[in-house]
């Protein structure tokens, strides 16, 4: 069947022994399961088997082993994918899946149905109705076949396709947090159209279909740009439909089994971390020893502190940044050794020494706070409207950020500069190499030729309909947003689009940083207007985030041989079926919840989010980034950061040059240092220690030392660990947590009494109640 489809597209694929490569010899492989699934397991069976083998980009096999472990290199384009059952399935798990996302991201605390879970449950689903649905084609109109069932097997395809549409509707939507913030009592409290709430939803979704299809012979196609994390989806697929068991390293025990094993044990043990045990996920024993000592506290504490060491039991501590078992280890020690430099180095020096008067402040938070050491109070230097109010502000303070806030700010001033300028300088040719018509393409990008293409143009459209729709909706409705600032929005998506997916692609790190970027041009060159703000950084960070998201979806897509159509008609489905169902349930939570988005609120729909916006889009439009960072404010030292971002990459890329085998060189990826900690706060360090020996132990010591067993397990272990969590935060949250069921011991309430739980400050507020600057404009 694979040989067929290579030869209908007009792809010459040679052998091995062709390419003069060394055949692999593999022991017959233990099969299990029905005749369809016995091409692919064959396949995998000796791709795991030649995983220290090396392919070039016309091999028959993909050039990166993770890739060849967990993604067959042989499509049947005979398997049915546009099914009736399959739209069911995806249009249902969208919708239902969204909604109760949306609902309780409104509640503190709240819970997540992640895309996993979705991946999970539609096998199940999907296959019962392929069982009970009739095997039925329905024409049409006269003109179009509607297949409602065309076997009783559901395949790899269709659960591909359904999983994408969870995944692209799953996530937030930041015109959600935009709208709780101007119709909410407790915020704005401003009246907005109906029409004006589901457009800018849908706008701020939609343009990243279009930006994705745009670069995807830039940062989908190639083979080197992997993305990571559809390799642990792809393992997941393949444990679920497949049944090849090779041995690896001695290793007899098949995928499926031990996917089951482990996620059990995920599934039971995170009830110990996430309710019964809170301690063993912040394990700070030395703060428990000395709870009342300052400096042990922040610099061995877990909550408010750096989390020197490296002791957890919750994978979700581990995995807070993202799975480190997807990601190599080359990536994983530049995020490492970044966090080592700025934070575990620099920021104790600046803290000590009371630089931004942070000694005032807990170590490490979110929050800003004024002069008296207290939580900001936004809303006393603006009016109901939001307009800034200077004399209130001059009369109550100005704002102080934690040490590790603000330097997370000077970080994302460096990531600004150093993405574009580093993937520029060292991928260049790659990118006006993906232009070319006759550029090389690996195994996957030569198979998913033989399917109709999406011509670029339908994505060029899209996006030009979404930035008219986008201009319509600030002109028709009185936002204030010129019409520059809509075309500024999505230019810096646009900009920031090829660099921000290269790294994404290989590394498996966002390094979208459009929201702290559009918080200053915004800030800059629309002062006093936080709606605006608001609008304008969302719809750059949201333009960027969605195509990240799309793009990486189009490349499981690719990795599963789906037809490229199809997918294009999925992935805009989801999108605006995804963005209708969260405004419909946003409007009616904001007029059905009595007190929703009060702090008092009964049932803990305070808006958390909504309420983070809220304040930030005072902070930042009102009060504005001027009175922070312009010269001879307290933060223009971080400006500094952003030569610094530009010039790193240059002065490695000359060394590089002049030592071309050092390796250190090699390795060195300025992005990944600066980017790798922004989610600093509120992670802290033992989100990277841990995840470093993680990777260091699997992607470094075991891929090494045994690379069959790495190659057959080590993404099935990832995807195992991050369902089981995923769904025993769910059953954790509605069986306990939801209806108010509490555990209090001392290995739940010990993390609280120490100085890092309480975010006590090194120093004491002086006497006289304030600390700071006596005057301030």
């Amino acid at each position: 069947m694979a040989a067929n489809s290579e030869q209908e597209a007009g792809v010459e694929v040679k052998s091995a022994s062709q390419r003069g490569e060394k055949e692999v010899e593999l022991s017959p492989p233990e099969l299990h399961g029905d005749v369809e699934a016995g091409t692919i397991d064959k396949v995998l069976d000796t791709s795991i088997g030649a995983v220290d083998q090396v392919f070039t980009i016309d091999s028959d096999n993909s050039p990166f082993p993770e890739v060849r472990a967990n993604v067959p290199n042989t499509d049947d384009p005979s398997t049915p994918v546009n099914t009736l059952r399959m739209w069911l399935v995806g249009v249902i798990f969208t919708m239902v899946g969204t909604g109760i996302n949306q609902f309780f991201s409104m509640r503190y605390p709240s819970v997540t149905i992640s895309s996993l879970v979705a991946q999970l449950l539609a096998f199940p689903v999907g296959t019962t109705l392929a069982r009970i649905l009739p095997v039925k084609t329905v024409r049409l109109f006269g003109k179009w076949d509607l297949v409602i069932n065309p076997d009783h097997h559901f395949n790899i395809k269709e659960h591909c396709v359904v999983t994408i549409m969870s995944n692209l509707a799953f996530g937030p939507s930041w015109a959600t947090d935009i709208i709780q913030a101007q119709v909410a009592p407790t915020f704005f409290n401003l009246d907005t159209p109906r029409a004006y709430q589901f457009l800018l939803g849908l706008t701020m979704q939609l343009f990243g279909l279009g930006l994705a299809g745009l670069s995807y012979r830039f940062i989908v196609e190639p083979p080197h740009m992997i993305w990571p994390s559809t390799l642990a989806n792809a393992a997941l697929f393949q444990t679920l439909h497949s049944r090849m068991n090779p041995p690896a390293n001695g290793w007899t025990i098949s995928r499926y089994r031990f996917f089951t094993i482990v996620f059990v044990c995920s599934f039971c043990w995170y009830w110990l971390p996430g309710f019964l045990f809170t301690a063993l996920s912040t394990f700070a024993f030395i703060c428990w020893a000395a709870p009342n000592n300052t400096v042990v506290n922040n610099l061995f504490g877990m909550s408010t502190g750096l989390a020197y060491l490296p002791v957890t039991f919750d994978w979700s501590q581990i995995a807070y940044n993202g799975s480190p078992l997807v990601v190599p280890f080359w990536a994983q020690a530049n995020v490492f050794a970044g966090w080592v430099v700025i934070f575990a180095l620099i920021t104790p020096i600046l803290y000590y020494t009371n630089t931004w008067y942070t000694a005032y402040l807990p170590f490490s938070g979110s929050n800003t706070y004024d002069n008296t050491g207290s939580t900001y109070n936004a809303t006393r230097v603006v009016d109901q409207h939001g307009n800034f109010i200077e004399e209130a502000y001059k009369a109550y303070s100005p704002i102080f950020m934690p040490v590790t806030f603000a330097l997370s700010y000077g970080c994302s001033f460096a990531v600004m500069t150093c993405v574009p300028t580093f993937v520029f300088l060292n991928y260049w040719r790659d990118i006006f190499g993906a232009l070319k018509p006759d550029r090389k393409k690996d195994i996957h990008a030569r198979l998913i030729e033989q399917y109709k293409d999406v011509p670029w143009w339908w994505y060029g459209v899209m996006a030009v309909i979404v930035l008219g729709l986008a201009i319509m909706v600030q002109e028709v409705f009185h936002t204030e947003m010129p019409v520059w600032g809509v075309f500024l929005a999505f230019g810096m998506a646009l900009l920031y689009l090829i660099p921000t997916g290269s790294v994404y692609a290989v590394a498996n790190l966002n390094s979208n940083v459009l929201t702290v970027l559009g918080e200053i041009i915004s800030g800059y060159l629309i002062p006093g207007k936080p709606i605006v703000l608001l609008i304008f950084k969302f719809y750059a960070y949201t333009g960027l985030s969605q195509a990240m998201l799309f793009a990486s979806d189009m490349k499981l897509g690719l990795y599963l041989k789906i037809p490229r159509r199809t997918l294009f008609v999925a992935q805009l489905t989801a999108c605006i079926l995804g963005s209708l169902t969260q405004n419909a349930v946003l409007l009616w939570m904001l007029h059905h919840v009595d007190q929703i988005c009060s702090p008092d609120q009964p049932n803990g729909y305070t808006c958390p989010q909504g309420t983070v916006n809220f304040s930030s889009s005072v902070i930042w439009g009102a009060i504005g980034p001027a009175r922070l960072y312009s010269v001879g404010k307290i933060y223009s030292g971080l400006l500094h950061l952003f030569w610094i971002g530009a010039l790193l990459p240059v002065v490695t890329f000359l060394a590089k040059r002049r030592w071309p085998q050092n390796k250190f060189l090699r390795n060195l990826h300025w992005p990944l240092f600066f980017a790798g900690t922004g989610n600093v706060p509120p992670a802290t360090g033992i989100n990277y220690t841990s995840a470093f020996v993680v990777s260091f132990i699997f992607n470094k010591w075991i891929k090494g030392k045994y690379g069959q067993w790495w190659a057959k397990y080590n993404y099935v272990l990832s995807a195992a660990l991050d369902s089981g969590l995923a769904v025993s935060a769910v059953i954790v949250f509605f069986a306990v947590v939801f209806p108010g069921v509490s555990v209090t011991w001392w290995g739940n309430t010990v993390q609280s009494t120490t100085i890092d739980g309480k975010g006590t400050p090194w120093k004491a507020i002086p006497a006289n109640g304030t600390f700071g600057p006596t005057t301030w404009s």
